[in-house]
């Protein structure tokens, strides 16, 4: 069970609530839930540059953009980018290299999206 998890309790993720927040070179995370073997985070992007390096975890990770848009790239060449909406869902598969950041660059509004996935597997950028 989630350690902080005592009640039902609502969070506001487009107003920026979570349980606790970081600041990264690209992004806020919000933490929202950890327990039960997952875990859920929203993602805020502004005007962050956008990580030079690939992101990739062991198990399936959830996508799910509530505000802006999210062009999202891939590492296999193969792959082609794709530019999610609010209310879009990307499901990647375990060891799918990406990354992810506002679209467009020069777009005032910041993009937010959810991330869920298996706790204790991911570093998000």
């Amino acid at each position: 069970m989630d350690e902080y998890m005592i009640s039902p309790q609502t969070l506001r993720i487009v107003e920026g609530q979570a349980r606790e927040v970081r600041q990264t070179p690209y992004g806020s995370v919000g933490i929202l839930f950890r327990g039960e073997g997952l875990e859920a985070v929203w993602v805020c992007k502004q005007q962050e540059a956008i990580d030079p390096e690939w992101f990739s975890q062991d198990r399936v990770d959830l996508l799910v953009v509530l505000q802006g848009q999210l062009k999202v790239e891939f590492a296999d060449s193969d792959l082609q980018p794709c530019i999610l909406q609010p209310g879009d869902l990307l499901i990647l598969p375990a060891q799918t290299s990406c990354r992810a950041y506002r679209w467009p660059r020069e777009a005032e509004q910041a993009t937010i999206f959810l991330a869920i996935y298996p706790q204790h597997t991911a570093q998000l950028h």
